[in-house]
């Protein structure tokens, strides 16, 4: 069985070693696998693919398709941009009273 496993594995070496180069007369050996692999049918890749598809509806989905939705939601950006500026000041304000001298 050891020699058998041998010549299987200095078989696979050689194909390997030879996969995808012409031969004396210019000739390419085909084999099943391509240049990719297929995919790998695992969970994790299937995961990926849904996750892909939902990133790709997501993208096709109209946002903002009339004007005046377009408007809308700046008009909330802005509101929220204003709403965090407002907090920042108050937060700053705060650690400027709260500042002591403490010379060490």
């Amino acid at each position: 069985m050891e020699d058998y496993d041998k010549k299987m594995a200095e078989e696979e070496a050689k194909a390997a070693k030879e996969e995808g180069v012409p031969d004396e007369e210019g000739w390419v050996k085909v084999t099943r696998k391509g240049r990719k692999p297929g995919l790998p049918r695992t969970e994790a890749a299937n995961l990926r693919m849904l996750e892909k598809e939902k990133q790709k509806r997501a993208r096709k989905e109209l946002l903002n398709f009339y004007a005046w939705q377009h408007r809308e939601t700046k008009r909330e950006h802005i509101a929220q941009l204003r709403k965090k500026f407002e907090e920042d000041k108050q937060r700053i304000a705060l650690m400027r009273a709260q500042r002591k001298f403490r010379p060490y």
